[in-house]
């Protein structure tokens, strides 16, 4: 238990107030020297952040300053109290008012007072006006007597740095979401990216002003959300069903220039909805439209007529998207030869786009980092899969005939230089 004296009472800490002060006239001093760079130097922007990031500290220390001689008021007040209830009980009780020591720097009802050696309760009325005092014992006789003001933030200032702590731990949070999520920004895609934001922005907002909440509760909360987001994640990569329920899949709205009316209005898109999509894409005519589909993130993705030919994403991360193969008017087992045609497996691929008829596979890394020229090697065999090329066929290429030709001249011409150069060598022993 903590015990203030009298004089700790009358003599309050002003020593952040002071340190406060030279913090402003410090960072004011900078301001006025980096402001001298950039009036030198304005296209080095680098000053000019620097300028508007001293400028932004100088008013948040102030800010702090002014606060904490509000908070300071207004203690000195309540404490006013406390030192007056101290006179008080010196004078009847006929005792020296630095033998009186409370528990607390403020009045309040149980407030354990040390006359002398003995331990009294403090109880007042109401208002705060008229107090009683009653023998009482301590069960833990630990007790730290403060006689003189010692440094400390302050209940405002460590408020303040709680928050800032709390902030800088959901900023970290919200990088590494974005990072281990492989996006360059917060723009969602579909369900689960829009509600991430929303539930991060409620955690985040509403817990750093309460004081209940600890940072480590705080970083916890977060801990437990990116885990739930996470695992959505693994579930809607892994499941169709889950990427059905949880991320969405696109909807075919315009095909062939005619319009599904029951998707669109069955995924809340109004006619005027429509035509103002179509609008802000240049089209002013929906029968223009050979292909139009709405995306998990609400974008609507058009292909006119006479544009360039479709690419059909048909497998993703390892699994057939029955979704696409409809908008193609194709079956899963088309697909599954093409992918048989390739010498692949459907869990190898790490996308399949369908391109001008021919299947461009890109798949997992399943070996250690190799030399470039076996990567070569494999996309030449996939070229060659996808446009039948056969050994007959390379044989009789012209490229290949002439490099036959540039060989055999080169050796030739080595054959020849070699001749000459032996040539002086034995008639010298001759």
């Amino acid at each position: 238990m903590d015990l203030y004296s009298y004089h700790y009472l009358t003599h309050p800490n002003t020593f952040i107030y002071y340190i406060l002060l030279v913090v402003a006239i410090l960072f004011g001093g900078f301001i006025i020297f980096n402001g001298f760079k950039y009036m030198r130097d304005r296209t080095n922007l680098k000053y000019r952040d620097m300028f508007i990031m001293l400028i932004l500290s100088a008013i948040l220390i102030i800010s702090l300053v002014f606060a904490n001689i509000l908070q300071q008021n207004s203690s000195n007040i309540q404490n006013s109290q406390t030192v007056k209830m101290v006179q008080t009980i010196s004078k009847n009780m006929h005792i020296k008012k630095s033998h009186i020591y409370t528990s607390s720097t403020q009045l309040t009802n149980g407030m354990t007072v040390l006359i002398g050696k003995q331990y009294y309760d403090a109880s007042f009325n109401s208002t705060f006006n008229s107090y009683s005092l009653n023998k009482s014992g301590l069960i833990d006789t630990n007790v730290r007597i403060h006689n003189e003001s010692q440094f400390n933030l302050g209940p405002i200032n460590q408020q303040y740095l709680n928050i800032f702590f709390k902030l800088l731990i959901g900023f970290l949070m919200l990088v590494i979401q974005i990072n281990l999520s492989g996006k360059g920004n917060l723009a969602p895609s579909n369900a689960i990216d829009q509600l991430q934001n929303y539930v991060l922005g409620g955690i985040i907002g509403g817990m750093i002003y309460s004081e209940q909440i600890t940072k480590l509760q705080f970083f916890i909360v977060l801990l437990i959300w990116s885990l739930i987001i996470f695992i959505s994640r693994i579930l809607i990569r892994k499941f169709q069903i889950f990427k059905k329920l949880l991320a969405g899949e696109p909807q075919n709205i315009i095909t062939n220039g005619i319009i599904n009316v029951d998707t669109t209005l069955r995924n809340g898109m109004s006619a005027s909805d429509l035509t103002f999509k179509l609008r802000t894409q240049g089209v002013s005519n929906f029968r223009d439209v050979q292909s139009a589909v709405l995306e998990q993130n609400g974008q609507l993705t058009i292909n006119t007529f006479g544009s360039e030919d479709m690419s059909y994403p048909i497998i993703t991360d390892g699994t057939i998207n029955e979704d696409v193969l409809k908008r193609m008017r194709r079956s899963e087992d088309w697909a599954k030869q093409l992918v048989r045609d390739s010498n692949k497996e459907v869990s190898q691929i790490f996308l399949g786009q369908y391109v001008e008829d021919h299947l461009i596979i890109i798949s997992y890394p399943t070996k250690p980092k190799r030399p470039w020229y076996y990567e070569l090697g494999e996309q030449v065999a996939v070229f060659s899969s996808n446009h039948s090329i056969n050994p007959e066929k390379i044989k009789k290429s012209k490229s290949l005939r002439r490099l036959k030709e540039l060989s055999q001249r080169r050796h030739h011409n080595n054959s020849e230089n070699k001749e000459r150069k032996e040539t002086p060598n034995h008639r010298n022993k001759k």
